[in-house]
């Protein structure tokens, strides 16, 4: 890593499940993202933290020029694609407690939610690997 980067993203490497190591894991790893109609909210959520996380190559099929634009703005090393291979990132099955119909100004808190946690769960196998 240079100097800068070890700066970016030394919150992350002073976690002790994190550290140097599992930094350049997700440095070198690729992501692929599906946006698709149902939940677009929820999938850009997980693609920004992925990018500001330092994911090496993120891919989102489907993705708008905007959306691109919009997770480039957060991703300093990230490379973003609109094509190519990558592990999959999928935000299903559903939660059994998931609310099938959320009430007025829920869809954006949930959507944040569960963009995070699909987020968290893909870089913690990449670095456990």
């Amino acid at each position: 890593m240079r100097d800068e980067q070890v700066r970016r993203y030394a919150r992350h490497i002073l976690l002790p499940d994190v550290g140097g190591l599992g930094q350049t894991a997700l440095m070198v790893s690729a992501a692929r993202i599906e946006l698709r109609e149902s939940e677009p909210e929820a999938e850009l959520t997980c693609a920004l933290y992925l990018a500001a996380g330092g994911v090496g190559t993120l891919v989102l099929r489907g993705a708008t020029a905007e959306q691109v634009a919009e997770i480039a703005a957060h991703a300093a090393d990230t490379a973003i694609v609109t094509d190519g291979a990558g592990r999959d990132i999928g935000l299903s099955p559903r939660p059994a407690w998931w609310p099938t119909a959320p009430r007025d100004g829920d869809s954006a808190a949930l959507a944040s939610w569960r963009g995070g946690i699909a987020a968290v769960r893909w870089m913690a196998d990449t670095i456990n690997r």
